[in-house]
């Protein structure tokens, strides 16, 4: 899991107050959009442990290009108030779909921005005021689509080729990376996510016979452990 939080800081006067502590929690670390289904839900809770309300924006964007606005997909309601112990769900819409594989995953991002209202104290006062962002990924899935995410795990091609490690991806489904190990070692280099239909090479050093235990992240946001192989 790796949820992304960005400080986007709107300072008054040049006056430092202690950090204000999120109250909006994000109830999955990742959605799966199903295509045949008409929305995809998420849900959004203020805990209430600074007791104030928050403006929370949401928009889905690109997974390669995270500064953008996704054209496939809204969110309603866009921006709303989220009172301090209280809920609300974000509807996920497809709009503009049609030009999307249909052989496999499309991978997107869903953003929480999260503002604290300032209390009747802070507004006499010089604060500075913190916006925190989060992040999942959402998975649009097409509704043809063969196979599981863990059979597709089991079908990576592991190889050695020049000396670095190269994997293929054959299966429509995106498998994201928590850790690699090689001769149960912990390597560094593997990308975040294993794109379906497509082949990474690394700058990972492998040679043949090596021992490869992947550790990836499942649907639910749970780290799966996968299957000992060896590269060829």
């Amino acid at each position: 899991m790796r949820l992304k939080v960005a400080a986007f800081l709107a300072l008054a006067a040049g006056f430092w107050l202690p950090q204000v502590q999120a109250g909006v929690n994000v109830g999955s670390t990742r959605v799966v959009y199903q295509s045949k289904e008409k929305e995809a839900s998420l849900a959004l809770s203020n805990s209430g442990e600074d007791g104030v309300p928050y403006l929370v924006q949401s928009w889905v964007s690109p997974f390669d290009n995270r500064d953008d606005s996704s054209d496939e997909f809204i969110i309603t309601p866009p921006l709303f108030r989220l009172d301090a112990k209280s809920q609300n769900n974000l509807r996920i819409i497809a709009t503009n779909t049609q030009n999307l594989p249909t052989d496999k995953e499309s991978l997107f991002l869903v953003n929480v921005k999260a503002i604290p209202a300032m209390s009747a104290e802070q507004r006499n006062q010089n604060v500075l005021q913190i916006a925190l962002k989060t992040t999942i990924k959402m998975f649009y899935r097409p509704a043809n689509l063969k196979g599981t995410l863990p059979q597709a795990v089991e079908q990576l091609q592991w190889r050695a080729e020049g000396g670095k490690l190269t994997v293929h991806n054959p299966s429509g489904f995106n498998v994201v990376v928590s850790e690699l190990l090689i001769n149960n070692s912990a390597s560094k280099g593997m990308p975040e996510v294993i794109k379906p239909l497509s082949t990474v090479t690394t700058p990972i050093a492998l040679k043949n016979s090596d021992t490869l235990v992947l550790s990836y992240i499942n649907e639910y946001g749970s780290t799966v452990k996968a299957a000992p192989v060896t590269a060829h």
